[in-house]
């Protein structure tokens, strides 16, 4: 850290870095602060669908995606093998320092689950 005796020129030097920061963050934000498009599942979902599609979002700027569970899926919606694969994802997106959340509208209307709820 540069320093100075005098206690003003600290405290802009020390308020040149906060802008620094701001600017840094900006120019290469977070991956909380990025986009984070809903990724459809309405395929038959496996690791290594998930390790190439989630590399490819990272690839182009993502910081995250929201699950998101959609008519045509063929692994079946809240099934052991779902939430199996989900975890994975999860894990996947935490090496690669991003999130991932799920967008629980499956086949609408909200809450649904899929028809798994009457």
């Amino acid at each position: 850290m540069i320093s100075s005796s005098n206690k003003q020129d600290n405290d802009n030097l020390m308020h040149y870095g906060a802008i620094n920061d701001i600017v840094d963050n900006l120019v290469n934000p977070p991956a909380v602060f990025r986009s984070a498009p809903l990724w459809t599942w309405n395929d038959t979902i496996t690791k290594q669908g998930i390790d190439e599609q989630l590399k490819e979002f990272k690839n182009v700027g993502m910081g995250g995606v929201f699950v998101h569970p959609r008519p045509g899926l063929v692994t079946e919606y809240l099934s052991d093998e779902w939430f199996q694969l989900f975890q994975y994802a999860v894990e996947s997106a935490k090496k690669l320092g991003m999130y991932v959340w799920i967008y629980d509208e499956n086949s609408y209307p909200s809450g649904f689950a899929g028809g798994h709820v009457p």
